[in-house]
C-alpha cells in the first residue's frame, strides 16, 4: 500500500506513529527534519515554521503561499546535491509534515500531514541552505480543518519576521498561482463554520491579512472566523470578488449583523448601528458605539462606502 493511502490530510502524527504506520521502523530514533524511507521512493520533510533556537536567518524562510510551500534544505546542501535532485527529477516523492513551532509550554507539538509536495523551482541566489518552493499538490483551500488553516495562513509577518527570498522568485509564484474560485450555493451556513463563498483561496487570504483574527474583536478562534464580503457578490463585479480589499474576517454574531446591513463602519473604523436594534438586543448581541474595526485599509474604503450607503437606505443611525 502506497504512503499517501496510509495517511490522512490534515491528521496530527509524530515520528514514532508514523513508524509504524508506514513500517519505518528507523523513523522513530531521527531526529532531523528530513527522512529518506527505505520501503519505497519517499521522502519525508519535517518542518517547523517558527525555528526557536536556530540561528535569526533561518528562521522565517518555510511557510505557505496559497498551493506553493517555500522551504530551505538542508544546511549541507545546495541545488545540485544528489538527494536534491532526485527530488527535483521526481525520483523521490516528497510528503510534508508541518507545525507552527517544536514546543508549547515545553509539549512537544505533533506535526500536520500537509500532503505531497512537487518541486516548482528555487532561488538561484541561495545555497547551504538552498531555497526551494515546492506545489503543494494535495493543499485544501476549503477546509475546515483549523490545523490546516493555521498553517497555510501563517506568516512571518505575524511573528515580526520577513522572507528573504528573491524579488525575482516571488514575482515568478505570484505569476503562476492558480486561483479556484466559485460561485457559492445556496447553503451559506454550516454551523458556526459558514460554507459561504470565501471559505477556500479568499478566506485564506483574509486569514493572512488580519493575521487570523476577527477584524473587530481580535477574537482568534479561526475554525469560526467567517469570509464576509463587504458589498455581497451578487452585486459585486468580478474583478471585486476575489480582492480581499472586499472582505472582513468576522465572528459569526457580526457577519449576521454586517450582512443585513444593521451594522456598519465609516472609514475610520468606528461602528454604525441601525435604530432597528434595541438597546436590549445590542447587549445581548455585545456590540455598542466603542466598538470598532481594527483597520481600514485603503483598498476597503469604495466598499465600505457602498456598504454604508445600503445601511442608510435599510436604517436609520444611532451616531
Amino acid at each position: 500500500m502506497e504512503i499517501k493511502s496510509k495517511l490522512t490530510l490534515g491528521h496530527q502524527y509524530n515520528k514514532l506513529s508514523l513508524s509504524e504506520i508506514l513500517g519505518e521502523n528507523s523513523l522513530k530514533f531521527v531526529r532531523e527534519g528530513l527522512y529518506y524511507c527505505k520501503n519505497s521512493a519517499s521522502t519525508l520533510f519535517f518542518v517547523d515554521l517558527e525555528k526557536e533556537g536556530k540561528e535569526k536567518k533561518f528562521h522565517f524562510n518555510n511557510f505557505f503561499d496559497d498551493n506553493f510551500f517555500h522551504l530551505d534544505s538542508q544546511t549541507t546542501q545546495n541545488i545540485k546535491s544528489p538527494t536534491i535532485q532526485e527530488i527535483i527529477n521526481g525520483q523521490k516523492t516528497v510528503f510534508l509534515f508541518c507545525r507552527e513551532r517544536q514546543k508549547i509550554k515545553s509539549k512537544t507539538q505533533p506535526f500536520i500531514y500537509c500532503g505531497r509536495l512537487k518541486y516548482f523551482d528555487h532561488d538561484p541566489e541561495t545555497s547551504k541552505p538552498v531555497h526551494m518552493v515546492f506545489q503543494a499538490i494535495d493543499y485544501d483551500g476549503g477546509t475546515e480543518n483549523e490545523d490546516l488553516i493555521n498553517l497555510y495562513s501563517w506568516d512571518p509577518k505575524k511573528i515580526g519576521g520577513s522572507s528573504s527570498i528573491s524579488q525575482k522568485l516571488t514575482k515568478k509564484i505570484s505569476s503562476s498561482k492558480k486561483k479556484q474560485y466559485s460561485k457559492p450555493n445556496k447553503t451559506e451556513r454550516k454551523g458556526l463554520v459558514t460554507s459561504r463563498v470565501g471559505q477556500g483561496y479568499y478566506r485564506q487570504e483574509l486569514l493572512k491579512r488580519w493575521d487570523g483574527k476577527c477584524s473587530v474583536t481580535n477574537h482568534a478562534i479561526s475554525s469560526i472566523l467567517i469570509a464576509s464580503h463587504i458589498v455581497p457578490w451578487s452585486e459585486a463585479k468580478s474583478e471585486d470578488r476575489t480582492n480581499v480589499g472586499n472582505g472582513l474576517l468576522l465572528i459569526p454574531n457580526l457577519d449576521a449583523l454586517f450582512d443585513k446591513y444593521l451594522i456598519s463602519f465609516r472609514d475610520n473604523g468606528t461602528i454604525l448601528i441601525s435604530k432597528n436594534i434595541s438597546a436590549s438586543q445590542q447587549r445581548d448581541l455585545g456590540i455598542d458605539k466603542k466598538i470598532k474595526l481594527r483597520a481600514v485599509l485603503p483598498d476597503m474604503r469604495p466598499y465600505l462606502k457602498k456598504h454604508r450607503e445600503k445601511f442608510y437606505q435599510k436604517a436609520g443611525l444611532i451616531i
